[in-house]
């Protein structure tokens, strides 16, 4: 993940959250709770989709790529294990999954099932990291709107940020936190369990449970 001189966090929206991220015990990687504050029922990871690069619209899951690249679908799978796919006469691939952005597909999906949870209630989305690297702002960037306007803040942002993120999601009542970090290729979510085996049944989202130990950095299963 990127490292940046960070601001302060003190008077914000993001102050309590900020406050819950980090992990018990140092180790290896980065994990859950870096990301996605603790103290949830559940937590449950969505994988960005892979799409071709060349506009003719294909799309790749990560299960159908691990399949094909003899490796175990899991919940700490990086893109680094997977092998082949599809390439062009530079032999690069053709599918790529975006860093700091679920694909539009998801993202759009992850809004609809949690206006079932939250209502149309506004909730806040936060621009932490991708402010502080693309803009001269001298705090986060934070909005508050309903889950269905998500597609025209984000349009709004673009001059701003560009295709990234909102980075952090959540309504007033903290009742779930939606996190994608600027530089994965992932979006983790903080809930309840009831919200988890609704994320988790999605027939579009791609998604396994997780807990907040489960390592998120690209090395994550180089090991295993």
């Amino acid at each position: 993940m990127t490292k940046a001189q960070e601001w302060t966090y003190e008077g914000t929206q993001l102050a309590w959250l900020k406050e819950r991220l980090g992990r018990p015990e140092p180790g290896p990687g980065h994990v859950v709770s870096e990301i996605v504050p603790r103290g949830f029922e559940a937590y449950v990871r969505i994988f960005h989709r892979f799409e071709a690069r060349d506009g003719s619209g294909r799309s790749c899951t990560w299960q159908a790529w691990a399949r094909e690249s003899g490796v175990p679908f899991h919940a700490e799978l990086s893109h680094w294990s997977l092998r082949g796919g599809e390439s062009d006469s530079t032999g690069r691939s053709l599918l790529s999954a975006q860093d700091g952005a679920l694909d539009s597909q998801s993202r759009q999906a992850l809004a609809s099932l949690l206006i079932t949870v939250s209502g149309d209630e506004a909730v806040y989305f936060a621009y932490d990291l991708a402010a502080l690297v693309w803009t001269d702002g001298a705090k986060p960037l934070i909005h508050q709107v309903p889950l269905a306007d998500l597609g025209s803040l984000r349009d709004s942002m673009m001059d701003l940020v560009g295709d990234s993120g909102p980075e952090f999601w959540w309504p007033n009542n903290r009742a779930w936190v939606v996190t994608t970090d600027f530089d994965l290729l992932s979006t983790y979510v903080g809930c309840s369990k009831e919200t988890a085996e609704l994320l988790l049944a999605d027939e579009v989202l791609e998604s396994l449970p997780v807990t907040a130990e489960t390592r998120v950095d690209w090395d994550a299963d180089q090991t295993q």
